[in-house]
């Protein structure tokens, strides 16, 4: 029997930024749900090359389930042209979360930032256009 999903989000563009902000617990369903969502953003703005900015700071948690899954949509998005994922959150958080979710594989440059600016800076640094 499936469960309702869990897990809140909003996706936007900047330029060549995917911002994905991310709200509350997450279970699979809410993690499949999210990406549809993302991959409909990719296909339908036609997206060739593309960096993420990804604020967890609202982020309570997921399962493990949903935590895996989010490994696979990382695979789909170094295929399609993701260059870089600087990550939003409290400190103590970072690197478990980081690692939590890249298996220690290496996908795209990932950087973890405390301030937003600074996070879109590191992004433009690798050719991408940052728009309001």
């Amino acid at each position: 029997m499936p469960f309702d999903p869990h897990g809140e989000y909003e996706l936007s563009l900047k330029g060549e930024i995917v911002v994905m902000r991310f709200y509350n617990s997450w279970n699979l369903e809410g993690a499949k749900q999210f990406f549809k969502a993302y991959q409909n953003l990719i296909q339908e703005n036609h997206i060739e090359q593309f960096g993420v900015l990804s604020d967890l700071n609202r982020l309570v948690g997921g399962t493990p389930e949903a935590m895996d899954y989010f490994s696979t949509i990382s695979d789909w998005s170094q295929k399609r042209g993701q260059l870089g994922r600087a990550v939003l959150m409290e400190e103590g958080y970072k690197e478990y979360t980081i690692n939590r979710i890249d298996k220690g594989k290496t996908r795209f440059p990932v950087k973890s930032f405390s301030c937003e600016d600074e996070a879109f800076e590191w992004l433009a640094g690798f050719g991408l256009k940052v728009e309001n």
